[in-house]
C-alpha cells in the first residue's frame, strides 16, 4: 500500500508540472490529461508521460442533440483522426521529408510515398466534400467558421444591459448549415469506408 501511495503521489507531482493549455485556448476548445503513447519494437505500446490534448471538435459536435452523428459515425471518426495523427508523425514520413533534411527518392516515386497516408485511403468515394470533412474532423473547424472561409463574413452586433456586442459571423445565416450538411453526408461516406475496418480489427 505503501508503494502505491508513493507512486500515486509522484504522479500526482508530474501532472502537476505538466503545462497546460492557456484560458484562451480553453475558451475556444475542450482539453484533457492523455498519456503519451508510443510503439517500441514488436509492436508494443508503452506509455511515456502525459500531455494536454485538445479534444477534437467532433466530440463536442456529437454530444450535441440531433447532429446527426450516431455511435458508429463517432467510432469512424475517431479512427479518421488517429489514423491522420498517426500519419503526421510518422518515422517514414519524417525520412521522406526532404523539406526537414531527410529524402530517399526522388519524382513519381518520392510522391507517391508521400501521399500514402494512412488516412487517406478512407477518403475513398467521399469527392469534392472531402474538404469539408478534412475541414471540422482534422482541422477542428466549426460549421460556421468553414462557412466564413468559404463565402465570407459579417459583423453581428446586439445590446447586453445597454452595451454593443459584436461578433463575425458567416456572411449569410445558411452559410453554416450547408456546410453542416455537407459534412454529414461526407460522413455517412466515411463510415461505410471506415467500418469494415473497425469491426474486422
Amino acid at each position: 500500500m505503501g508503494r502505491r501511495r508513493a507512486a500515486a503521489k509522484r504522479q500526482e507531482r508530474i501532472n502537476h508540472n505538466i503545462v497546460g493549455p492557456t484560458g484562451e485556448q480553453m475558451r475556444h476548445a475542450q482539453y484533457g490529461l492523455q498519456d503519451i503513447v508510443d510503439t517500441v519494437p514488436g509492436g508494443k505500446s508503452i506509455t511515456i508521460g502525459k500531455a494536454y490534448r485538445r479534444e477534437p471538435y467532433f466530440e463536442e459536435l456529437a454530444r450535441r442533440e440531433a447532429t446527426g452523428i450516431s455511435a458508429d459515425d463517432l467510432r469512424c471518426l475517431r479512427y479518421y483522426r488517429n489514423r491522420y495523427e498517426a500519419s503526421q508523425r510518422s518515422p517514414v514520413r519524417s525520412v521522406l521529408n526532404r523539406d526537414a533534411g531527410g529524402g530517399l527518392g526522388e519524382g513519381p516515386m518520392l510522391a507517391a510515398l508521400m501521399s500514402s497516408s494512412d488516412h487517406q485511403f478512407l477518403e475513398v468515394g467521399i469527392g469534392a466534400l472531402v474538404h469539408t470533412l478534412r475541414a471540422v474532423a482534422l482541422e477542428d473547424k466549426s460549421y460556421a467558421q468553414v462557412a466564413i472561409a468559404r463565402w465570407g463574413s459579417r459583423e453581428q452586433q446586439w445590446i447586453v444591459k445597454g452595451e454593443f456586442k459584436t461578433k463575425i459571423v458567416p456572411k449569410s445565416g445558411r452559410h453554416a448549415g450547408i456546410i453542416r450538411e455537407e459534412f454529414l453526408q461526407a460522413l455517412a461516406r466515411l463510415t461505410t469506408c471506415a467500418l469494415p475496418y473497425i469491426r474486422t480489427g
